[in-house]
């Protein structure tokens, strides 16, 4: 199996991976994955497991009224 090779971008993406959902959310690897599943953020490109920012941010926005 080959490694993943982790780009230097510095710009915010739309979609994050896992590890990038844990830390953008400060909530732990299950508890953000369960987050992101009962949200509708989860995008499955292949095989790899990605993360909406853009539905994550807005459903932050309507829970704490921005």
């Amino acid at each position: 199996m080959r490694t993943r090779v982790m780009s230097t971008v510095t710009g915010e993406s739309r979609l994050m991976d896992t590890e990038e959902l844990r830390l953008y959310t400060n909530l732990g690897r299950n508890s953000a994955m369960k987050l992101g599943e009962e949200i509708g953020a989860k995008v499955k490109v292949g095989k790899r497991v990605l993360w909406d920012r853009a539905k994550i941010d807005k459903y932050f926005n309507e829970l704490t009224g921005v």
